[in-house]
């Protein structure tokens, strides 16, 4: 999720390997050497037996368990599911025909943009609305459990009254990691379905996240952690009626999108879930619809990585924690397909909504000298840094786009306050999530705190 909403697919029917570990070291070390293979229980017996003091024997047995677990490390790893491996040459030709299958599919959703967005303009020339059309994007960033936030401020925001601030009804979403869990909710934008996202987050399941037990870390695993819970909530969620919805807002021109990562590719991949929408709504499969979903949310190596198409994607935010179009080429940008196709409109102003399920500076604390406290830290710094460099490049990318006269563009920003604090450490826990969904409510209602600089 980078969620309560963080991260089934051909990925989760992979066997568990291996004996089960019971707690007590004694015993743990029996069963398994003895089931295994490794070393006879006589003789671990007689080891115990002849050893001359207690710190020989915790000293003998730290020592046999660092041996199990590397026996089953790699007696577990060839337990592992494996994907036939294609040649390098076939894998290019697949990434080639998927850059263009992308790019054919962008064209025609900017099109069907344009052509959405136009006919709101032209029943402003025509007198049929009072104000001028403006073509809404709303940014959802990654976060995690911290999603909440987000879900409460949109909440909040939909109770503002009619004006200049007030939500409007999104032209495009979009959503990475656990954004891309709430953006479907707020593409199709009713009080229900707004309800229904900011609920699932207050209410975080005790399966959400589940651990794989002691050896979560054998390489037979496609992650320390499954989501039982997510998975679950995500399925009972995108039901007939979500998808219908989704599908006829779809329709219209209006564009829902996720980010990923494509790991076979190495790079990133969006998926244009409102196509899936309408092609799901006819079929009454929602599978690869759920697996888009679960692919952006997919924290790598903490959650299950999703099969798609024949490529294992994981989390959107590896390769952009926000989402909002700039890789589209100039000529097949919105504003040139705008005048390219009504010379006589003028270009509506663009506005950039974003939403930060984070905080802009990290919170100082003192790191100890362990390689998971380090590592952890560093994946943190790391993501909030290339964020704030997505932001700043989207401010410039807004900019540019006006300097071409390709349309004015408006950039607004909304984080959490870098003065919050958790209630209680730890993740996925509903006191920190029901503070964050209040926060987020509070703030919504409240459009001066809106910013339009990047800190």
């Amino acid at each position: 999720m980078s969620a309560n909403l963080r991260r089934s697919s051909t990925s989760e029917t992979s066997a568990r390997c291996g004996p089960q570990v019971p707690g007590h070291k004694h015993a743990l070390v029996q069963r398994v050497f003895a089931t295994a293979n490794y070393l006879p229980i006589q003789l671990f017996g007689i080891i115990l037996s002849t050893m001359k003091s207690f710190k020989e024997i915790l000293s003998s047995i730290s020592l046999q368990i660092c041996m199990l677990f590397i026996g089953m490390t790699v007696v577990c790893g060839a337990c592992a599911r494996h994907r036939p491996i294609e040649t390098p040459e076939v894998l290019a030709a697949r990434r080639d025909a998927d850059v263009t299958k992308v790019q054919m599919v962008t064209k025609k959703l900017i099109v069907d943009l344009v052509e959405h967005v136009a006919a709101k303009q032209k029943d402003f020339a025509d007198g049929k609305t009072k104000v001028p059309a403006t073509l809404d994007v709303l940014v959802i960033s990654g976060g995690g459990d911290w999603g909440a936030f987000g879900a409460g401020y949109l909440k909040g925001w939909n109770t503002l009254p009619a004006g200049p601030m007030a939500m409007p009804k999104f032209d495009v979403v979009s959503g990475v990691s656990t954004g891309a869990l709430i953006a479907p909710f707020i593409f199709v934008g009713t009080n229900e379905s707004i309800d229904q996202v900011v609920n699932l987050y207050r209410n975080p399941q005790a399966d959400m996240v589940k651990s794989r037990g002691l050896l979560f870390f054998l390489p037979a695993n496609e992650s320390f952690a499954e989501v039982p819970g997510l998975e679950r909530e995500l399925r009972d969620a995108m039901n007939s009626k979500m998808v219908a919805a989704m599908a006829k807002e779809a329709q219209t021109g209006r564009v829902l999108a996720v980010n990923t990562t494509d790991l076979d590719m190495g790079q990133p991949r969006a998926f244009a879930v409102s196509e899936e929408a309408i092609r799901a709504n006819k079929s009454g499969d929602y599978e690869t619809l759920n697996r888009m979903l679960l692919a952006s949310s997919g924290i790598p190596g903490a959650f299950p990585p999703r099969e798609i198409g024949g490529s294992i994607y994981c989390d959107g935010g590896v390769v952009g924690n926000v989402m909002y179009g700039a890789r589209v080429k100039r000529e097949d940008s919105f504003g040139v397909v705008w005048k390219r196709l009504h010379p006589d409109l003028p270009i509506p102003t663009t506005r950039y909504w974003v939403i930060l399920n984070n905080q802009f500076n990290a919170v100082p604390q003192t790191i100890q000298p362990t390689w998971p406290a380090i590592i952890g830290r560093s994946v943190e710094v790391g993501i909030r840094a290339a964020t704030i460099v997505g932001l700043r490049h989207l401010v410039a990318h807004a900019e540019l786009t006006m300097l071409r006269g390709e349309g004015k563009c408006e950039v607004y920003l909304v984080a959490i306050p870098d003065s919050w604090r958790a209630p209680k450490e730890g993740v996925f826990i509903k006191e920190t999530m029901e503070n964050l969904a209040d926060l987020g409510e509070k703030m919504g209602k409240d459009s001066a705190t809106w910013m339009s600089e990047v800190p």
